[in-house]
């Protein structure tokens, strides 16, 4: 049997430290054991300007900026993919501030710990659907947090693991409209969107009716997983929706509605 491998663990392997694998992981040993006070040398230096980010590589900050500049006082969250409810998290920095979602993860297991850690968000136990299909294969990765829908993401996360990561089940799982989402959980569209839906990114971007919700902010996984390559056609796509990229990482992008600015 092939050894199982962690997410951070792969991405250190690729140079993890430059895609932003320890911000994700100083927001958690933050919150685990408090700001250190600071005058002692031997002290680990605080995060820049006393923030904390729970994020994989400082999203949520750059995000909560973007509302502070934009003067959006009310966040309201709609995390597709949100996986654990707060390390690597990129809603968690607002759930903090007070602010409620909706949570949308279809792994059982991880949604028992969201609903535990987060009773005042919504969780959905369920994935986000691309097409009129009710269920699909749900392909339950040895690191869970790379599961997916998509048959051809699990097949290729094993080949550039070289069958480090593999699938261990395949399940059916239901799936929701975003759209019917939207309409349900929120007077309007959420202020802030996460997608981390390995593999069906842009398919769930074009999901998406823009005529009747316009988020403010879209976050979004842009890197091809275990690759230094973007997928390309995610910003041609957005810009064709009036979206402007103004912020993210080296995994992620980050839209602002061209409305608002």
């Amino acid at each position: 049997m092939a050894l199982k491998i962690g997410r951070k663990d792969f991405l250190l392997s690729l140079s993890g430290a430059a895609v932003g694998v320890p911000l994700g992981a100083l927001g958690q040993r933050y919150l685990d054991n408090e700001t250190p006070s600071g005058g002692d040398a031997n002290d680990e230096p605080a995060p820049p300007h006393g923030l904390l980010s729970f994020s994989q590589s400082g999203e949520d900050v750059v995000a909560g900026f973007m509302f502070d500049y934009l003067k959006v006082t009310d966040v309201t969250y709609l995390d597709i993919g949100a996986y654990d409810p707060i390390l690597i998290n990129n809603t968690y920095y607002f759930y903090l501030k007070g602010y409620r979602g909706v949570l949308v993860e279809p792994n059982v297991t991880i949604c028992e710990k969201l609903k535990a850690a987060r009773p005042a968000d919504t969780t959905l136990v369920a994935g986000i659907g691309v097409t009129a299909a009710l269920e699909a294969d749900y392909y339950v990765m040895s690191e869970p947090s790379w599961s997916t829908f998509s048959k051809e993401e699990a097949e290729h996360q094993v080949e550039i693991t070289n069958g480090q990561v593999y699938i261990e089940e395949v399940r059916q799982m239901s799936l929701l409209d975003v759209n019917a989402v939207i309409a349900e959980h929120f007077e309007e569209a959420p202020s802030f969107v996460s997608i981390d839906a390995e593999g069906w990114h842009l398919a769930i971007l074009k999901a998406i009716d823009y005529r009747r919700f316009r988020p403010k902010v879209i976050c979004v996984e842009t890197l091809v997983s275990g690759t230094n390559r973007t997928i390309p056609e995610i910003p041609e796509f957005m810009d064709a929706q009036g979206y402007v990229a103004r912020g993210g990482s080296f995994v992620n992008t980050l839209f602002v509605d061209s409305q608002i600015l």
